[in-house]
């Protein structure tokens, strides 16, 4: 794995975006109203009303995980986040494998969430196609990728200020139509199969912890911009603090209101939107409507968000040399408005064979698989980085280390033990095909990159960039 990209086309567009503009971009990449509107289907048909459970485990472990990258970005900085972390702290052959997490997260998630925006628009115009609808929202997206990052995250700001208002205004109409017809959710968590409700099992809790983690994955986007901000390093990583706050906080309480907002479990947990019908109780026909006009903004910002951070991945990956000969130089170069143009528009033409051919089919389970991995990589970078490094200065230091990445890998191995078969047996190839690639080309790869160092954080002009 050679051709690196030369020197002037490693540097990302610096001082272009602000603080507000890095945390608009990371709550939208969380994105609490497309979340819960997502994914509260899948969990609440895995573990009933223990969903709450479900999402409050995800909640301490994504706080947990947080907590890990806030630290580790303060040092190992750079477009790639969480591969620049991986490959900085464990090596080459570990961020050869973050890598390609991203890869296929990158070829999948925004097709779906497209997909599901246009499934939801289909629902209040049915002479739209889903399919073609969705083809034409990525092709807005996009069109805002490939222009300025600063113009993109404004409008990920407006859009974000709009869904964050959708789904206060759901939880307000919830929290005042609580059901009386189902036992608390939060003593007696219940489940609906067939016609019969009965007690939730720990392990079907668990299960669903991993769409709940998909859910609010997100909160690390403030490091994938970390090159393109005007503030100092230490400050994207403290962005990282108060995405997962916020992102888990909305979350977390827009689950519990529509928990106990459900009328009869039966009922919803039969539908594929059972949020849809949650809506439709608290708040009527009409203002359910307008609540799911408010959903598909949301999404659409989601996936602009997710759009602009997956290609900046594969970008920082080709200026370590990480992609096969030539692909390095295809990948690493940069457009005249200094983005990685090619990165997106490959990750642009998978998402466009799925938003073509793909119908609204769950995949929360196999995202989630796809997060728990990653975040187990950056857990054990974490413990590694702080007992290898320990005399490293950082800028930011965890709290009660080392609880964080414990408590976060006992809880992603608990959730990774209940999942599905199917999705374990996929991205156990993924990460087998990928260790044994890189392990292989090891040779051929620059050698571990150590930290920064807290000299680099006082400058908020220094990309801390790896340049080839």
């Amino acid at each position: 794995m050679s051709h690196q990209p030369t020197e002037r086309t490693t540097t990302l567009e610096r001082g272009a975006l602000g603080r507000f503009n890095v945390l608009s971009l990371a709550l939208s990449g969380v994105s609490p109203t497309t979340s819960v509107f997502l994914l509260y289907g899948t969990a609440l048909g895995l573990a009933g009303t223990g969903v709450i459970w479900s999402f409050l485990l995800a909640g301490v472990i994504a706080v947990c995980i947080a907590a890990c990258f806030a630290e580790l970005g303060s040092i190992h900085h750079g477009s790639g986040g969480a591969y620049t972390i991986v490959r900085g702290v464990l090596g080459p052959v570990a961020g050869g494998v973050t890598n390609m997490l991203f890869l296929v997260s990158g070829l999948v998630v925004p097709a779906l969430v497209l997909v599901a925006a246009a499934t939801f628009l289909h629902e209040l115009v049915p002479a739209l196609p889903v399919n073609l609808t969705a083809l034409a929202m990525l092709a807005m997206i996009i069109m805002l990728s490939l222009g300025r990052i600063a113009a993109a995250s404004w409008v990920a700001a407006t859009l974000l200020a709009l869904e964050i208002l959708v789904v206060l205004v759901f939880t307000v109409f919830c929290l005042t139509h609580t059901s009386p017809d189902i036992p608390n959710p939060l003593t007696h968590p219940v489940i609906a199969a067939g016609d019969h409700v009965g007690p939730v099992a720990v392990s079907a809790i668990l299960l669903a912890v991993g769409p709940a983690l998909f859910g609010y994955n997100g909160f690390d986007t403030p490091l994938y911009f970390d090159e393109e901000a005007r503030h100092s390093h230490k400050a994207s990583a403290q962005a990282v603090l108060v995405a997962v706050g916020l992102g888990v906080g909305i979350q977390l309480v827009a689950v519990v209101a529509a928990t106990f907002a459900i009328p009869d479990l039966r009922e919803v947990a039969g539908t594929d939107v059972p949020l849809a019908v949650i809506a439709e109780h608290t708040m009527g026909p009409v203002g359910a409507k307008i609540m799911i006009v408010g959903v598909i903004v949301a999404m659409f910002a989601a996936a602009l968000a997710v759009t602009l951070v997956y290609p900046r991945i594969i970008f920082a990956a080709a200026r370590d040399g990480m992609w096969p000969g030539p692909l390095n130089a295809v990948f690493g170069r940069l457009s005249a408005n200094q983005v990685p143009v090619y990165s997106i528009l490959v990750c642009g033409v998978g998402n466009a064979v799925l938003c073509a051919f793909t119908s609204l089919t769950s995949l929360a389970s196999f995202g989630g698989l796809l997060v728990m991995g990653l975040y187990v990589l950056i857990a054990v970078s974490a413990l590694v980085s702080r007992v290898r490094d320990r005399h490293d200065e950082r800028p930011l230091k965890m709290l009660w280390w080392p609880l964080p990445p414990l408590i976060a890998l006992v809880g992603v191995l608990l959730a990774v033990k209940n999942q599905a078969p199917r999705d374990l047996a996929i991205v156990a190839g993924v990460l087998v095909v990928s260790t044994v690639a890189y392990a292989a080309a090891r040779r051929n790869l620059k050698p571990r990159i150590p930290s920064k160092g807290a000299a680099h954080d006082c400058d908020p002009t220094d990309s801390g960039a790896v340049t080839a």
